[in-house]
């Protein structure tokens, strides 16, 4: 069980990985400006807020999926909550509180719970 968990947990902390490229890719192709220098900038935004994912799991996602693990209540659409509002607690305690970095960390935390869920239920199968 603990080392489901963990590997679940390695997998969400790829949640700023993917969003930053996504998002940069979008952007860098929607600007008509320099693709490389606004890709990278935006992947490495999304990288420097992954500390608001960790706190997330660690404080949200983790314990409440333990918690409703214990009771046998576990409810894929609880944890993504618990994800998306630590992701905002967060965000708006250490990041920003407003605007489209509260907005991108928030859904950020959200994904990451996501794929914590997807890691959960690969190791389950095997």
């Amino acid at each position: 069980m603990k080392h489901q968990l963990a590997k679940s947990v390695a997998l969400s902390l790829l949640s700023p990985v993917i969003v930053g490229s996504l998002l940069g890719l979008y952007y860098a192709l929607a600007l008509q400006g320099d693709f490389l220098s606004v890709f990278f900038q935006l992947l490495m935004t999304a990288i420097s807020n992954a500390h608001i994912v960790g706190l997330t799991m660690a404080a949200f996602v983790v314990p409440g999926y333990l918690l409703m693990f214990k009771y046998s209540k576990v409810n894929y659409s609880g944890v993504l909550t618990l994800g998306l509002l630590g992701g905002a607690i967060f965000s708006y305690l250490l990041s920003a509180s407003t605007g489209e970095i509260f907005l991108i960390n928030s859904v950020m935390s959200g994904f990451a719970a996501g794929l914590f869920l997807f890691g959960l239920r690969n190791c389950a199968k095997k």
